[in-house]
């Protein structure tokens, strides 16, 4: 099915079966973490799984919160059990203070969930998560100024590659300063987006100049290219295939969202559009290669980790746009 009509499609389950405490926003991450299933009725079952997620984990927990939503698809997406998950978590959250980690608040919870995902469903070894301890002590040393609890879930995600932590920092601050040299804004997106591209197969130097292409190529198409933008522009980058075909497809997904109601904003179709063009080029991979070749199927790993790890990030990016509102 054509992507945006499965999106909208997915949506419009969702936004039938939502109750009036809902975030209309946390549906929209829900459905494209959803959409890529072929699951044909996934309303009800997203919200009796966010509402053991929520009884589970307690009132005052980030998964009773706003996104638990967005979570419970991340669930439904992999079949795993959201009372085994909430128990993984709070285990996860546990080796965190012995790591001498932040284990109370969003970021925090969302790094241990997707380690525990990683892990699927199991909480993560001890070794992982002093490997995560290690990726943000050594993120700290290049930039003390920027590296903080936001960098959790990043840092998860890296902490289950298997790639040294030096080699991981060097070529992670190589992205930033070639980036930065090109003009892109300093500061906790751009080290977003360094985080990110580190799962292109391309390289450092590579991953960089492709950021500079699809960004460039969208400004040329009268798209304008924001701070708030970088981490979609990121996902394109990671999607693969030519600028000239990803930026107008990703352009065209935006506008189509943008005339569907209830409307989106312009950056949250955009954010939106990208996620949808780096999950449909991964559902690509993985139905028309060979997957028993280990290279396709690190690329296919690669493409699904980035996009659980943007939805992560929109989801934490959405919760604070929210908090600063209603402050």
């Amino acid at each position: 099915m054509d992507p945006v009509a499965r999106y909208l499609e997915v949506f419009d389950d969702l936004q039938r079966r939502k109750r009036w405490s809902t975030g209309t926003n946390f549906l929209r991450f829900a459905a494209l973490t959803l959409a890529a299933s072929d699951a044909p009725e996934v309303g009800a079952e997203l919200e009796s799984t966010a509402k053991v997620l929520a009884d589970e984990a307690g009132g005052f927990s980030p998964l009773a919160s706003a996104i638990r939503h967005s979570v419970a698809a991340l669930l439904l997406r992999r079949g795993l059990d959201p009372v085994r998950i909430v128990h993984r978590v709070k285990e996860t959250l546990d080796l965190f203070k012995r790591h001498r980690l932040k284990k109370g608040g969003l970021h925090p919870v969302l790094a241990a969930l997707l380690l525990v995902l990683d892990a699927d469903g199991e909480t993560p070894s001890e070794a992982t998560v002093a490997r995560m301890r290690a990726i943000l002590d050594r993120w700290n040393q290049d930039h003390f100024f920027l590296t903080g609890v936001d960098d959790y879930p990043m840092a998860a995600m890296h902490a289950t590659r298997d790639l040294s932590v030096e080699h991981l920092a060097v070529e992670v601050e190589q992205i930033y300063q070639q980036l930065a040299k090109a003009g892109f804004s300093k500061g906790e997106q751009l080290q977003l987006v360094s985080h990110l591209l580190m799962f292109s197969d391309a390289g450092p130097r590579e991953a960089a100049i492709r950021f500079e292409r699809v960004a460039e190529a969208l400004r040329q198409a009268k798209h304008k290219v924001r701070e708030s933008h970088y981490d979609e522009v990121a996902l394109l980058v990671l999607a693969g295939g030519h600028v000239d075909e990803v930026v107008p497809r990703v352009l065209e997904y935006r506008d189509r969202l943008r005339a569907a109601k209830p409307r989106p904003t312009a950056e949250l179709a955009f954010s939106i559009a990208a996620g949808m063009v780096l999950a449909e080029e991964a559902r690509r991979v993985e139905t028309a290669a060979d997957v028993t070749d280990v290279s396709t199927l690190r690329s296919v790993q690669a493409m699904i980790a980035a996009q659980q790890a943007a939805v992560v990030a929109c989801m934490a990016a959405t919760t604070a746009a929210t908090a600063a509102a209603t402050s």
